[in-house]
């Protein structure tokens, strides 16, 4: 992940060849890394950070492990391996895919034999030849090497270069440089001293290729088959083909931890109409003047009558002090009735066009609630809901006090990245030991006693662990909630939360953007990660299958007191993506049917591996492996599931996308080429054609036809025009006009474009689309008038 320029982060998008479309990255440190040609032409494998370090030059000053590749590495000669579960096949209806030939393969053939495989994940040459040879299985997938990737004649010509001009010494094998290639194809990992390649552990490639090690002479003269066949004939144990599988990827979307804002975002549902200004500001319009009045607004919102007095208003309590209810009118027959007009049938409306003194209620509503004028207040230029209910201004100053914003429907939402998740240790999550008891984790998966923060505990079905900035921004919504109830309802406190591990073990509502049903869940934990972990079947439930989604979290208690369905849009899709109903208890057997084809088994069988050879059917598998479907409908479905990979820490690599970190689109793209110059499997210039063909071009194009067809934009008041006023200023405030696309915009990405057109040699095609479309620009924006020349313009 920190290879790939950190473009990788845990959540990060990916679209990828098989099983599925999409997928969300997760790290898992016990597959296979990399394989990287260094600087100094040494390739070696990178499994861990750590191992980084120790082949690198390490001063006494820190240097992170982004730096060290960057200054280290010269190309990417292999990604490693990608973890695909037996489920997303099952799940997507794919035929299996030949499996790498990986330790856990190798070790239930040597299980089977008879022997112990426990302990042998790393293994010097001699020993695996030994083992081999001992229990009759496969040579350990350590010391096999991509045999398939190379032809018969490079075969040939890396024997013929090791028994003529090869040479042992203490054990270790020397080369000429001539090879380099075909040892990087087969990834025999080796250094380079004084132009010559130094390889270790030479005995599997001498026994592969035929050569005897004490004198390093052939012992074959000619071939007739592939270099596997070879290598399987020469070797006399059986060379499994290692990597017959390779899973095309590409970025998605970044992975994502942020508050959810509308645009522009607000603190409370309360029209300003123009009066806000560009900003909604309450405060712009409480103190704006209109004629001899000064906080007067003219706004359409919903029309109550109290109870008591019969004073017509909006808000819910009349001055009066009693309740007010909705006053519905026929806009025809201006006839109060309920939902319709009993003489013309048409629907009734309880929204009215009034003349409010919004400097009077936001001074009454400080006063409510004791509160200084917030720094900035801002509403919403007009209502969308059905009857045009506003929020209390003191709900968006409490909201402005505590710097979050509010949704359409009156929440605060946060939105991460879904990942799923079954197992966690403690010390990964930053709970401590005692509060997790409280919260029900008294024993790991093994079902012995939790006392070590390192022992690995299963996840319950409706627990979340969210991002660490989540829990600094669902504080402060905590203590907003607080306020609220204290000084708006008069109620005690609920949260009384100082920090966010004071939220651990509060109740949430997870909710995806295209449903409007929420889930309860509970907060565990927080973790580095930007994202949200998650049971596979809380994700389930939500109708989300953690291909890079996301969705939202709120506050259970700001959800119950704040959400109402008279804020929602009156529109189409205006009731999607809003807490309407909510799940409070989990049923494994109702969520979305993809987590029942979740695998549980700690190790896939042998016959698993075998049948992804021949490209099997995966459900002919599925009474070889203990699936969620099987335990439906009894207490399995929810516990005692297994895993079958391992990982150091679920937050592994880094924090963030560099998608994210890198500030401009240029510095985007050159980190993109750069990577793609590096990877070996990657045609760059097929990267940057792709680039410019799909991103740059559209692009220009479309800003290039959007300045001629462009409106014009008042700088005071906001109000746009699709022709410029004769007045050359703005009708309805006098403001100055402007463009509302500028010459910048269309032009940005057009000298860059063309500077990667010739960089990486694209098609002559795709530069002249370019040069043709820079005449275009030069001939709207470059003047046309003749430019006076003087003597020094002809010498």
């Amino acid at each position: 992940m920190v290879l790939l320029g950190e473009f990788m982060a845990a959540g990060t998008q990916i679209k990828v060849e098989q099983p599925g479309k999409a997928a969300a990255v997760a790290p898992v440190t016990s597959i296979e890394g990399p394989t990287v040609r260094l600087i100094n032409g040494d390739l070696v494998r990178i499994d861990s950070a750590e191992e980084v370090l120790s082949w690198m030059p390490v001063s006494k000053d820190p240097r992170s492990v982004a730096t060290a590749l960057r200054a280290h590495v010269s190309k990417i000669i292999d990604l490693g391996e990608i973890l695909i579960s037996y489920g997303e096949f099952l799940e997507n209806n794919r035929p299996l895919a030949p499996a790498s030939y990986c330790y856990e393969w190798w070790a239930a053939e040597l299980a089977q034999a008879g022997g112990d495989p426990v302990g042998l994940e790393n293994i010097s040459g001699k020993k695996a030849i030994d083992l081999s040879r001992k229990y009759r299985v496969p040579l350990h997938p350590v010391h096999t090497y991509l045999w398939h990737d190379i032809s018969t004649e490079e075969f040939e010509h890396l024997a013929a270069a090791v028994s003529s001009d090869g040479a042992m010494d203490s054990g270790k094998l020397t080369l000429p440089i001539t090879v380099k290639d075909t040892l990087e194809t087969l990834l025999v990992l080796h250094k380079v001293r004084e132009s010559k390649i130094i390889i270790e552990d030479p005995d599997p490639l001498l026994l592969c290729l035929g050569i005897d090690p004490d004198g390093l002479k052939k012992t074959w003269e000619t071939l007739d088959c592939t270099p596997l066949e070879a290598a399987n004939r020469l070797a006399d144990i059986t060379i499994m083909p290692r990597a017959l599988t390779r899973i095309g990827c590409r970025m998605g979307r970044p992975e994502k931890s942020d508050k959810r804002l509308m645009k522009p975002p607000p603190h409370v549902l309360f029209p300003t109409s123009d009066a806000g200004g560009k900003s909604r500001s309450i405060q712009d319009a409480a103190k704006r003047s209109l004629g001899n009045t000064t906080g007067f607004v003219d706004v359409e919102i919903e029309r109550r009558v109290c109870r008591t007095c019969g004073k017509e208003g909006f808000s819910f309590l009349c001055q009066c002090g009693g309740h007010t209810d909705k006053k519905r009118v026929c806009p025809k027959c201006n006839i109060t009735a309920a939902e319709h007009c009993p003489r013309c049938g048409i629907e009734t409306s309880a929204a009215s066009r009034m003349h409010i003194d919004v400097k009077k209620l936001y001074a009454e509503a400080l006063a409510n609630i004791n509160e200084r004028e917030p720094e900035t207040l801002k509403g919403v230029i007009g209502l969308t809901s059905r009857d045009k209910t506003p929020e209390p201004l003191e709900k968006g100053i409490l909201r402005a006090k505590h710097g979050i914003n509010i949704f359409k429907d009156g929440t605060v939402r946060y939105d991460l990245t879904d990942l799923p998740l079954t197992h966690f240790p403690p010390s990964e999550i930053g709970t401590s030991l005692e509060k997790l008891k409280e919260l029900g984790y008294t024993e790991d998966f093994k079902g012995e006693l939790l006392t070590s923060a390192d022992q690995i505990s299963e996840l319950k079905v409706q627990d979340i662990i969210l991002s660490k900035d989540a829990g600094g921004y669902l504080l402060k919504v905590a203590q907003f909630v607080d306020d609220l109830l204290v000084k708006f309802y008069n109620l005690a406190p609920y949260y009384n939360a100082k920090s966010s591990e004071d939220l651990l073990g509060a109740l949430f509502v997870g909710l995806a953007p295209h449903t409007s049903a929420g889930v309860l869940c509970r907060l565990i934990g927080y973790t580095t990660a930007s994202a949200g972990f998650g049971h596979p079947f809380f994700h389930a439930a939500k109708r989300r299958n953690c291909d890079g989604d996301e969705d939202c979290v709120m506050l259970l208690m700001d959800s119950l007191i704040n959400f109402s369905m008279s804020y929602l849009p009156e529109r189409r899709g205006g009731r999607m993506d809003a807490p309407l109903v909510m799940t409070t208890r989990l049923n494994p057997a109702e969520v979305d049917k993809e987590a029942h084809n979740l695998d549980l088994s700690y190790t896939y069988p042998l016959e698993f591996y075998t049948a992804s050879m021949n490209n099997a059917n995966p459900k002919d598998l599925e009474s070889k492996i203990d699936l969620v479907s099987k335990r439906l409908g009894s207490d399995a479905q929810y516990e005692g599931f297994g895993f079958s990979f391992d990982t150091t820490n679920i937050a592994s690599g880094p924090k963030n996308s560099s998608y994210k970190t890198l500030e401009t689109m240029i510095d985007k793209m050159d980190a993109q080429l750069e990577l793609a110059r590096m990877i070996r499997a990657v045609d760059e210039t097929d990267v940057a054609e792709r680039v410019i063909n799909s991103h740059f071009l559209p692009d220009l194009i479309g800003n290039l036809h959007a300045f001629s067809k462009q409106k014009v934009r008042c700088v005071k008041c906001g109000t746009k025009y699709r022709r410029p006023p004769l007045k050359e200023v703005c009708p309805k405030c006098g403001g100055r006009i402007i463009l509302t696309v500028h010459e910048g915009s269309v032009r940005k990405y057009l000298e860059v474009s063309i500077k990667v057109a010739e960089e990486y040699g694209v098609s002559s095609y795709t530069k002249q689309r370019l040069q043709l479309l820079k005449l275009e620009i030069d001939s709207l924006f470059k003047s046309d008038k003749a430019k006076q020349m003087g003597l020094a313009d002809f010498m």
